[in-house]
């Protein structure tokens, strides 16, 4: 019997198809849910009689594990509950999306360990599992929904190509599968990029290419820190300047070929409007120092700048406050500069002899903060 077919573009996105493909999977069924990559087959994880079906369905070989779907980081945590700092930073930067990442998870506690054993072994045979959080606003409704982890499979046959329609779903295992969710072509008709950690480190190969190319992963996995201050006229732009000068130099690179520093540097304002020139101040103080902030254009702090960031150095403690109250859940990596002593005074309305000592206290600082073994093991972890 050909599986049912639930058209999304016709009947529009809403709670009640939401609620009906979670109880579909609590109910033991193959459910094929849309992504942005290609349409995959879901079944619950824990329910072992549901996995051995999917893996009757899709013709599988046991060396070939499933993938465990999440609504977003929060929830892979207890099943990798030791991220390295560089896979939490792709998860954190490119989920929801197109990438799957696999780590070691074998850990006694982690949550894989509740699965039951026949599920376990279709979901993590060795030490590792791959965990995909894709970008498709009902799949995600559904996964949030779930209270229970959710396997996810291409919606082929082993070794066939992979569907990007429901149409080529029902042509290829319409008859192997309960539901149907369709949402039209998927939007890149690729699969995911997979890419696995090596244990406990930092260090990660690419299995399949797709999606997301090497070179992009290879940006999102470069450090960032922000610096911020309030209008990012001044403070944050000479602190900007200041730490591309200062890593360029332990890096041993040229500061004009930053980019091969492998580090993203920026600062943005709580208070900044796009596109304001640094102060005449901040360019003379920068000037004196043998650096550049002719270039330099204002931003406003954002929340995906914040998320993207792995240290944020705030100017004063007050800047630190603005951004926990919108965002405490990351504390762990805002810090203010100069901390011990009040952080940095705004110069601003001063003369250029104070922006001049301000711009030295904030270089100071800088090359404390730089010389730390906390730095190193979150900006250079592959150093360690």
């Amino acid at each position: 019997m050909i599986a049912r077919v639930v058209q999304l573009q016709k009947n529009g996105f809403n709670a009640t198809l939401v609620s009906s493909a979670v109880e579909a999977l609590r109910r033991g069924a193959l459910v094929v849910l849309p992504t942005e990559t290609v349409y995959g087959i879901a079944v619950r994880a824990d329910d072992a009689a549901a996995v051995e079906h999917l893996m009757a369905a899709k013709n599988r070989s046991e060396k070939n594990p499933f993938t465990l779907a999440f609504a977003g980081v929060d929830r892979i945590l207890p099943y990798v509950p030791y991220m390295s700092v560089k896979a939490e930073r792709l998860a954190r930067r490119c989920f929801p999306g197109p990438i799957t990442i696999v780590m070691t998870a074998d850990f006694p506690e982690s949550a894989i360990y509740q699965l039951p054993e026949n599920s376990r072994q279709y979901v993590m045979p060795e030490d590792s599992i791959g965990v995909r959080v894709p970008r498709h606003d009902f799949t995600q409704a559904v996964l949030r929904e779930a209270d229970f982890p959710v396997a996810l499979t291409s919606a082929n046959l082993a070794g066939q190509v992979d569907s990007t329609s429901a149409l080529e779903v029902v042509r290829a295992i319409g008859d192997k599968v309960d539901l149907i969710f369709d949402d039209g072509d998927s939007i890149l008709k690729e699969p995911s990029t997979v890419l696995q950690f090596a244990r406990n480190s930092n260090v990660y190969r690419i299995l399949r290419q797709g999606a997301v190319s090497c070179k992009q992963l290879d940006r999102f996995a470069q450090p960032m820190i922000l610096f911020v201050c309030t209008g990012n006229t001044c403070r944050s732009p000479m602190a900007e300047a200041l730490a591309k000068d200062i890593l360029a130099r332990k890096r041993g690179v040229p500061l004009e070929r930053f980019e091969e520093t492998g580090i993203q540097v920026y600062s943005a304002g709580t208070c900044a409007t796009d596109f304001s020139p640094a102060s005449s101040e901040a360019r003379h103080a920068m000037q004196a120092l043998g650096l550049d902030l002719s270039a330099h254009i204002s931003h406003p702090v954002t929340g995906k700048l914040l998320d993207y960031a792995d240290l944020i150095y705030t100017m004063t403690p007050t800047h630190r406050l603005q951004i926990l109250s919108a965002m405490p859940e990351i504390a762990r990596k805002v810090f203010t500069l100069a901390r011990t002593s009040g952080g940095i005074s705004d110069p601003y309305g001063s003369s250029f002899e104070v922006y001049e000592t301000c711009a030295r206290q904030i270089r100071d600082e800088l090359e404390k903060e730089f010389s730390s073994a906390d730095f190193a093991q979150i900006v250079f972890p592959e150093d360690i």
